[in-house]
This record gives C-alpha cells, structure tokens and sequence, in this order.
C-alpha cells in the first residue's frame, strides 16, 4: 500500500537498450514537497529513469504510481497530464522554429482553430520585461539556425 504523502512511487522499473541494461529493478519514491538528486557515473541510468517517468521511454518491468494510482505513461503528454514536468539536461530546441514556437511546443495556444503565435509572443515580451530580459519572440530558436536562408 502507497503511503499517503508519496505523490510519484516507480517500483521495479527495468529498461534494456540492445546490449546495455539501462535501469535494473529501480525503485524511487517522492513524496510531496521533496526534492531529489540523482547522482552517478554517466552511463549509471539516471536520464534513462527520468526519461521513463517522463514518456519519452517505457519501461520493460515495473510499475509507475502517481498519487496512489497506477500511471499509464506512454509518452510526455500522459506525463504532462499527471503532473509530471521535466528540465531536460541539455536544450532541446528545435533550431527552425522561433523562439515564440519552441516556447509553444507542448502547450499549444490555439485561435480560431489555428496555432496563436501572437499571444504566445506578446507573453513573452510580457516576461520578458518582468524580469529585465530582452528575448525577442520572432528570433530563431539556436544560433546555428540565424545563419541559415531557407525557412
């Protein structure tokens, strides 16, 4: 039985990659209003957990529970609609889209059926002048992509 105050409980969580055994029977707990480290030597299977937690993998053993339940996660957006959020470790932008669309992937602002980059663009002028930042919403999403023509 779950305890009351664990919010994200995996049990048994195995993933194997061809010729690697990512994670191993992983058991992790978080309880509400806790913080975790994961520590570990690169290769360890820390990202492989949190990409498992997050959808972007899925495990081969064990069993996911959000707030008592058990989670089917089969991809971000089962993760996103639990609750789950994750920072990716490296940025993961896609060069070709404005700043205003990489802001927009995930959570899509939509108007008269179509995609509304311009209140997802003046939000970002708006957080943008909270916090003394000057990002412009138009501007590529990598610098790789400001020297490229096609578009």
């Amino acid at each position: 039985m779950t305890e009351p105050n664990i919010v994200l409980e995996a049990k048994g969580i195995t993933k194997q990659f061809p010729g690697v055994l990512a994670n191993d029977n992983v058991n992790f707990d978080l309880r509400k209003g806790e913080i975790h480290a994961l520590l570990g030597e690169n290769g360890a299977g820390k990202s492989t957990l949190m990409n498992l937690l997050y959808g972007l993998h899925n495990p081969d053993k064990g069993e996911i529970k959000v707030n008592g339940k058990i989670a089917t996660i089969l991809s971000p957006n089962d993760s996103i609609a639990l609750g789950i959020g994750m920072v990716h470790q490296h940025f993961m932008l896609i060069p070709v889209f404005t700043v205003a669309e990489n802001v927009m992937l995930g959570d899509e602002t939509v108007k008269n059926g179509s995609l509304d980059r311009a209140t997802v663009a003046a939000k970002i002028n708006e957080i943008s002048k909270q916090y003394g930042l000057d990002v412009d919403p138009n501007a590529p999403g990598s610098p790789a992509s400001r020297h490229s023509t096609a578009r």
